[in-house]
């Protein structure tokens, strides 16, 4: 016995208890493959927290440049009006939390984290543009929420104090490349807990052999498209002599 006890107060003193990390998450996959019957999937998020707070989760696509134009009617024809250009922009973008978390655009911890739609933006300095910002940011808000890359805030639910879960749902509509799930523990308006896990989005099959080949020989690729093309043809041709 007291052996035993000597040795327990030995592992104490030289492997003390490591304090709970005040978030812990994880993920149903890491890697989402497209192919040519990708239908969309559900990502399943789940985890604990070990104090105190609300729970967000935000996912983001691939950043990107966008350029928003108005269309204005000129002599009878529908030309390109005003332009804005927004850069930095992730392609797909979601948010969950927990009861009726709102993210505010003129909070400053929201938008330094760019949690919440309106924080991803950055009002332009010329005054003439800033009067334009709302309608051209809305308009893409708008368009993306009809691709379904954007939507609307997600329900997170606690099993008890400390597990959570959420459900992102992916639509088919999504492009390849590298995403992101963020889940953050904010409490008294301070951040205090985060964790960021990484997804792959990457074609499959015959689409990632098609892509590989226009990304790395685009020589070879338009050769193939041409001769394909060709091929075609002649074989309509032949088939149409027939009948």
């Amino acid at each position: 016995m007291r052996r035993m006890l000597v040795a327990l107060l030995l592992a104490i003193a030289l492997f003390p208890p490591v304090q709970a990390a005040p978030l812990v998450a994880d993920i149903s996959t890491y890697r989402i493959a497209i192919d040519a019957g990708f239908t969309g999937m559900r990502l399943f998020i789940f985890g604990a927290r070990n104090e105190p707070g609300e729970v967000a989760v935000v996912v983001r696509g691939p950043e990107r440049t966008y350029t928003v134009r108005r269309k204005e009617r000129v002599a009878g024809m529908w030309v390109n009006g005003a332009q804005m250009t927004f850069k930095s922009i992730p392609d797909f973008y979601t948010v969950a939390a927990n009861r009726d978390m709102a993210f505010p655009a003129t909070d400053a911890l929201f938008r330094r984290l760019r949690i919440g739609e309106e924080s991803l933006f950055a009002p332009p300095q010329n005054p003439k543009l800033a009067a334009l910002f709302p309608e051209f940011s809305a308009a893409f808000l708008k368009y993306q929420q009809s691709r379904r890359l954007y939507g609307e805030k997600l329900p997170l639910s606690f099993m008890g104090e400390t597990l959570f879960k959420t459900v992102v749902p992916f639509p088919d509509t999504i492009a390849p490349g590298d995403y992101t799930v963020e889940i953050y523990l904010i409490s008294d308006g301070e951040l205090t807990g985060m964790q960021v896990l990484p997804v792959k989005v990457e074609k499959s099959g015959l689409d990632a052999l098609v892509a590989g080949m226009a990304h790395h020989y685009p020589a070879l690729y338009g050769m193939t498209a041409v001769a394909l093309a060709l091929l075609a043809g002649w074989a309509a041709t032949r088939l149409l002599e027939k009948v």
